[in-house]
C-alpha cells in the first residue's frame, strides 16, 4: 500500500497546477487532494466548497472527479464576458455553478433530464442562490423532439446515457430535445457557450443540427464518447464554420476526450 501511494504522489507532480487551485481556494483542502490522488477514502457525502464561496455535495468519487477538473483542472474554459450558456449533460449542476461565477450576468440553461440527479442539481442551484440564473430542465439533448429512454439501474450519473432509439418501454422514459428546439423555446437568438457532456449522444446532436443553427454558437467546449468517430465530429463542426482550438484526447482512447471550438 505504501508503494502504492508513493506512486500515486509521484505522479501528481504533473498536477501541480490544480492541486495549488486546490490548496489556495478550499478550506478541507488535505482531505479533497488526497481523497482526488487516491492516497485516502473520505466519508460521503463530502462538502465541496467552490473557490467563489458556493458549496457543493458529493455523493460518491465520482462526483469529487468532476468537481475537481472543473474547478481546479479547469477542463472547460469560460469567459467572463459570457452571457447565455447551455449546459447540456449538467448532472448535479458542478460546470453550471462554476459559470455562473466565472460570468457573473450569464444567464444558464442547465439540461439535466434523469430524474434523481435532476433533483440534486435543483437543490445545488437553490442552496447556493442562483435559481434565477441558471434555470433547470428536465430535458435531453437529442437529435429530435420526442420521448427517449435512459437506464434507469445503478449507473452512475456522470455515465448514464441514453439508450437507443429502438429501446422502448424499458429504463426510465425521459423528454428529448434538438438543439434547434432548445435555443428556441429559451429564445436563444445567439449562444455564447454550449458546455456537451451527454455521453455519446453528441453523435446523433450535431449531424441533426441545421448549420444555421450551429453557426448562432460562439464556444462549444465537448467531451467527445467512442460511440462515434471523432474525426467525422470534428470535422463536421469544422464544415460548419468552427475552428478546433484545443483538444485533449483520453490516453490510450483517441476517441474520448474534451475538445473546445470557437466559431470563425
Amino acid at each position: 500500500m505504501n508503494i502504492v501511494r508513493l506512486r500515486l504522489g509521484l505522479r501528481s507532480a504533473s498536477r501541480a497546477p490544480e492541486l495549488w487551485r486546490c490548496f489556495r481556494s478550499c478550506e478541507n483542502w488535505a482531505t479533497v487532494a488526497s481523497a482526488y490522488l487516491g492516497l485516502r477514502e473520505p466519508l460521503y457525502p463530502l462538502e465541496f466548497q467552490t473557490p467563489f464561496g458556493d458549496s457543493i455535495t458529493l455523493e460518491t468519487p465520482q462526483d469529487l472527479i468532476t468537481a475537481w477538473i472543473i474547478f481546479y483542472r479547469r477542463e472547460y474554459h469560460v469567459e467572463s464576458g459570457y452571457e447565455t450558456i447551455i449546459d447540456a449533460g449538467a448532472n448535479i449542476g458542478t460546470f453550471s455553478l462554476f459559470a455562473a461565477r466565472v460570468a457573473p450576468r450569464a444567464r444558464i440553461v442547465a439540461l439535466e433530464p434523469f430524474p434523481d440527479t435532476l433533483t440534486r442539481l435543483q437543490n445545488q442551484v437553490d442552496r447556493n442562490g442562483l435559481a434565477e440564473r441558471i434555470a433547470c430542465r428536465p430535458w435531453a439533448l437529442t437529435h429530435a423532439d420526442g420521448r427517449r429512454f435512459m437506464d434507469g439501474g445503478p449507473a452512475i450519473s456522470q455515465s448514464r446515457g441514453l439508450l437507443g432509439e429502438e429501446v422502448v418501454g424499458r429504463g426510465v422514459a425521459v423528454e428529448g430535445h434538438s438543439l434547434a428546439s432548445v435555443m428556441d423555446r429559451e429564445q436563444i437568438a445567439e449562444l455564447d457557450m454550449l458546455k456537451m457532456d451527454v455521453e455519446g449522444a453528441e453523435h446523433e446532436v450535431f449531424p441533426a443540427t441545421p448549420t444555421q443553427v450551429l453557426r448562432r454558437i460562439r464556444h462549444i467546449g465537448l467531451e467527445y464518447h467512442p460511440n462515434g468517430s471523432k474525426s467525422g465530429l470534428f470535422a463536421l463542426l469544422t464544415a460548419a464554420g468552427f475552428d478546433l482550438v484545443q483538444d485533449a484526447p483520453t490516453p490510450l482512447a483517441p476517441n474520448s476526450g474534451v475538445a473546445h471550438f470557437c466559431r470563425n
